[in-house]
């Protein structure tokens, strides 16, 4: 406990706030929404002298239905602050449901706040109107869904409460636990996060059962307090950037509106007639320039930037929501023009501009009864050039632009789906790390540099524009990296030094393992592990040779020492216990999880060992091992197997491959060509 309150202490967490409805005094009529039964009842079941009476209290209860009266709030309170003299039997069995829920959220939240107290943080509740509590909180506790009755459309409360009240203090958004007794709890994790533009590592997630399990909210407490101060540096960034990017264009239109139409006819005139640049296309790459200058100009944009350069990176936390799309969109949007530019032409006298990646059309679906023409008689352009093949025109852009090409430069490449043994992080040769089609398939292209065509103006308007186009413009490479793609393809001058692409990221499965008396694997049976994980593939620290690295969820790391902490010693197999031993009720298996596993590269066979940061074995991890149940563990990997991950490749919902006899298998289990699930992933 002393260890967390330091914690607290230098994330700058000390004050709690705990928003729940339980802490409401008054049930609302939506608390009350799923109980139609029970209304049905009590308004069956009054009597002349309860209908008097709530007369009295309530003068519109004679001229209402009963219908508009469930929906009343104020006919709830009454109810409510009446239920001990009017209809008391009948109140105590509409409000039954609503009292049990209240009574059981409210254990709960007695306890969370005796152990954040304990923690020394202080501690404040609300209920539904928390909207002002908020301004002066570290960290908020709250509930999902703030009714009773928790319909899908009662995260609303939480979720528009939680946002206005974040807006008031951009800069500095507090730490967020998310609650909930619900079993929808994970599912709406991300819904919540995303809606209410929370940064992951100010984002947690917590069954109210756990709350009173031994630990559970001292670690969420933990890793949310330690990255806290690095995550208000990127909160400041984003705002600067958001504020500077408003500023940047009100600046950058008044610049443009000093423009007339008298200053565009000389730019014609003196200018783009000369470079054969049309007047549109020119003015977008302009005005993008000029916009990038504005940014750059804030200086909030450049401080908050100084500031990230400071982040301590060597410890971070586990991701919440396991996905491995975002980084590659981001890095695709990097590497390419918005596919709306290809409209904009980027020569008068060209169709086709610096960049542009060309392909082959897909062949039109067949029509029925259609002539057929005799063989031969439609030669097809380029037949070397096949679907999965593209093009990239790498003429330098003025000579495109002022027509002075006889012939125009492209390099062919081919096209590659996005998988593990598509990827390599290794700099070989000309390659674009990820390109998106609009089929919803990710692809990297893997440009030939000995494969060079030249093509004039007449051939490339016949592929591109005549009356039936067999080649169209898929895409349009960002200058920086069509012009490191040309200096591989020239290399007369040497490469120009730019930036490295960004690693790729795979969907993985997870399975984990405990090495019974008998040496074969024994399932943890770890729930969230359906959750998946990421693996990132890029390189090792000195660039040389490819390394993949798996990453967890915070839940799947969790339970995972749970599950190992639950272990028997005796379970186990004699030279296993002792690693055993060592992980259990320790920290530093889960920060070896949380820092993430460097795992075999793509169609490696062989067990590995994972270790924490201070080089202490952890475990065993492999990958696409088959046949689990007869598998059995070497006995020079027995006192380092405490825990066994096994990694799948591919969605949680892929179908494995066929189960085969793999040959050559050795007395451990091993063999080549092991890279299926096993039958409990089906």
């Amino acid at each position: 406990m002393a260890e967390l309150t330091e914690i607290l202490v230098a994330g700058k967490v000390s004050r709690a706030l705990i928003v729940d409805d339980a802490f409401d005094e008054v049930p609302r009529a939506d608390d009350l929404s799923i109980d139609g039964e029970q209304w049905t009842q009590f308004f069956d079941d009054l009597s002349d002298a309860d209908e008097t009476a709530l007369n009295a209290v309530f003068p519109a209860f004679a001229e209402s239905e009963a219908e508009d009266l469930q929906k009343s709030d104020g006919f709830v309170a009454c109810l409510w602050a009446n239920k001990a003299t009017i209809a008391p039997g009948r109140c105590e069995a509409l409000f039954a449901r609503y009292v049990a829920d209240m009574q059981a959220d409210v254990a709960h939240l007695r306890a969370l706040r005796g152990l954040l107290e304990a923690s020394g943080l202080a501690c404040k509740e609300v209920g539904r109107e928390f909207g002002a509590a908020v301004a002066d909180a570290d960290i908020i506790f709250m509930d999902l869904y703030l009714c009773s009755a928790q319909r899908p459309e009662d995260i609303k409360v939480s979720i528009e409460g939680l946002t206005s009240a974040i807006a008031e203090r951009r800069t500095s958004p507090p730490l967020v636990v998310l609650m909930s007794r619900s079993s929808r709890l994970e599912e709406k994790r991300a819904e919540f996060r995303d809606r209410t533009k929370l940064f992951e590592s100010t984002f947690r997630i917590l069954r109210k059962a756990d709350i009173q399990l031994n630990g559970v909210v001292q670690r969420v407490l933990g890793r949310l307090a330690t990255h806290y101060q690095n995550s208000l540096r990127l909160s400041e960034f984003v705002c600067a950037w958001e504020d500077g990017l408003d500023a940047a264009r009100n600046r950058t239109t008044k610049l443009i509106r000093k423009l007339g139409l008298s200053d565009l006819a000389q730019i014609q005139h003196l200018l783009l007639s000369a470079e054969g640049e049309p007047m549109g296309s020119y003015l977008v790459d302009v005005l993008d320039k000029v916009l990038q200058h504005e940014i750059e100009a804030n200086a909030s944009i450049i401080d908050t930037a100084l500031a990230l350069n400071k982040l301590d990176v060597s410890k971070v936390p586990a991701p919440l929501v396991p996905g491995a799309s975002d980084l590659l969109e981001f890095v695709e949007h990097s590497l390419f023009h918005n596919r709306a530019r290809l409209k904009l032409p980027g020569a008068i006298d060209s169709c086709v501009s610096f960049g542009d990646v060309l392909r082959r059309k897909p062949p039109a679906p067949a029509v029925a009864q259609a002539p057929v023409a005799p063989e031969g008689a439609i030669p097809i352009a380029l037949p070397e050039i096949q679907g999965d093949m593209v093009m990239a025109v790498l003429s330098p852009a003025c000579d495109l632009q002022r027509n002075q090409l006889k012939r125009v430069l492209l390099l062919v490449g081919e096209l590659l789906v996005l998988k593990p043994e598509a990827w390599s992080a290794k700099i070989d040769g000309a390659k674009t790390p990820v390109f998106d089609l609009g089929d919803g398939i990710r692809r990297s292209i893997k440009w030939d540099v000995k494969h060079v065509l030249m093509l004039t103006h007449a051939e490339l308007n016949d592929l591109l524009t005549s009356a039936q186009p067999t080649f169209e413009k898929v895409g349009r490479l960002r200058d920086l990296h069509a012009l490191e793609i040309q200096q591989k393809l020239l290399s007369s001058m040497g490469r120009v030094g730019l930036a490295a692409p960004m690693p790729a990221t795979r969907a993985v499965r997870i399975h984990a393992f405990t090495v019974g008396t008998d040496k074969k694997l024994v399932d943890l049976n770890v729930g969230s592990l359906a959750d998946g994980a990421v693996c990132f593939i890029g390189r090792t620290s000195d660039g040389e040779k490819a390394q993949e690295r798996l990453i967890l969820t915070e839940r799947a790391c969790e339970d995972i020492c749970r599950a190992i902490d639950q272990v028997a010693a005796d379970a186990v197999h004699e030279r296993s216990r002792d690693i055993l031993k060592t992980i259990q009720k320790s920290s530093v298996l889960y920060e070896t999880l949380e820092q993430g596993l460097v795992v075999p590269n793509f169609g490696a066979e062989n067990f590995i060992e994972f270790k924490s940061s201070g080089a202490v074995t952890q475990g065993l991890i492999a990958r696409n091992k088959k046949q689990i149940e007869s598998l059995t563990i070497a006995g020079k990997d027995l006192i380092h197997s405490g825990l066994v991950l096994i990694a799948y490749d591919g969605p949680g919902d892929a179908a494995p491959p066929a189960e085969v006899d793999a040959p050559g298998q050795g007395a451990d289990g091993r063999a080549a060509g092991n890279q299926g699930a096993p039958p409990a992933a089906a």
